[in-house]
C-alpha cells in the first residue's frame, strides 16, 4: 500500500516577528476521517490588507475541511467572511483600523485533494484548485513534470488575482478559478508553495534541476530557514535577488 508522507516549512519576512507571518498552510492527513482522502492547503495573504493572515488560515483550513466549494465558490467565501468579521470585530482596533476594514482582507489559495484507487493502492487520484499565483508542482525523479497554475516566471507579476472577504471585491472572481486533475504514482512528489519561493523554484530550475535534490534534502525547518536566508542573499544575472524578501510557505509531499 503507498503511503503519504508530508512535511511543513514556513518562515515569515526578514526583518518581520514571526507573528507577523500572513502565509497560511493545512495539511489534513485524512480528509473527513477518510484514510484514502488527503488534503493539503497553502494561502499568501495580502500584506497591504487587514488581518489578511487570519482569512489566509481561514482559506486554508476551509479546504482541507471540505468546506471550500469552487463551483460555488462565492457561497463559501461568504460563510468564511463572517467568520472573520467576526473575529476581527472581537478585537480592540483602533478607529483607523477600523476604517481599514471597510475595504477587507485579500488571500490567494491552493490546495489539493489525493483519493487513493486500485487495490495495491499504487497510484492516486487528485484534484487541486487555485486561485492567485500559490503553485503546486507535480515531481517525478528529479523533474517538474507540471506546474499548476503558473508554469513560468514570466506568469508572475504585483497583480495576483485574490480571494476577498468584501464581496463587491469577488465579483468576477469564479472567472479566475483554476482546476486541475491527474493521476500520481509511487515515488512521486508534490510541492506547494506561495509565490515567491515558487518563482524561486521554477527561476532556480531553469538554471540547474538540481534544485528538486536540494527541497527533497531539507531534513527540518533549520534547514529550511538556512536555505532561503541564503537564496535571499544570492544575486540573479537581472541584478535582482534570486528569492524576494516575502512570507514564505512549503508543503512537500511524497508517495512512498
Amino acid at each position: 500500500m503507498v503511503q503519504i508522507e508530508s512535511a511543513c516549512f514556513s518562515l515569515q519576512k526578514a526583518g518581520n516577528r514571526i507573528d507577523e507571518y500572513e502565509d497560511a498552510f493545512n495539511c489534513d492527513i485524512f480528509a473527513n476521517d477518510d484514510p484514502g482522502r488527503f488534503r493539503f492547503a497553502i494561502a499568501d495573504g495580502a500584506s497591504e490588507s487587514s488581518f489578511a493572515g487570519i482569512w489566509a488560515g481561514l482559506l486554508a483550513n476551509a479546504y482541507c475541511g471540505g468546506k471550500f466549494d469552487g463551483k460555488h465558490i462565492h457561497k463559501s467565501i461568504s460563510k468564511l467572511s463572517k467568520v472573520w468579521s467576526r473575529t476581527i470585530h472581537a478585537k480592540d482596533l483602533p478607529w483607523y483600523a477600523q476604517e481599514k476594514l471597510n475595504s477587507g482582507a485579500f488571500s490567494t489559495l491552493a490546495g489539493i485533494t489525493f483519493r487513493l484507487t486500485g487495490e495495491d493502492g499504487f497510484f492516486a487520484e487528485f484534484d487541486a484548485i487555485a486561485v492567485g499565483d500559490s503553485c503546486i508542482f507535480h515531481i517525478r525523479g528529479d523533474k517538474i513534470i507540471a506546474s499548476f497554475p503558473v508554469g513560468s516566471t514570466d506568469d508572475f507579476h504585483n497583480r495576483p488575482v485574490l480571494i476577498s472577504t468584501n464581496a463587491a471585491n469577488n465579483m468576477d472572481l469564479k472567472a479566475f478559478v483554476k482546476r486541475w486533475t491527474g493521476t500520481a504514482q509511487t515515488g512521486d512528489s508534490f510541492l506547494l508553495m506561495t509565490d515567491a519561493l515558487a518563482c524561486w523554484m521554477l527561476t532556480r530550475y531553469e538554471e540547474d534541476t538540481s534544485v528538486v535534490k536540494k527541497i527533497h534534502g531539507l531534513a527540518g525547518e533549520h534547514d529550511f530557514t538556512n536555505l532561503v536566508h541564503a537564496e535571499r542573499r544570492s544575486i540573479w544575472r537581472n541584478g535582482s535577488f534570486y528569492l524576494r524578501n516575502d512570507d514564505v510557505t512549503l508543503i512537500r509531499i511524497n508517495f512512498l
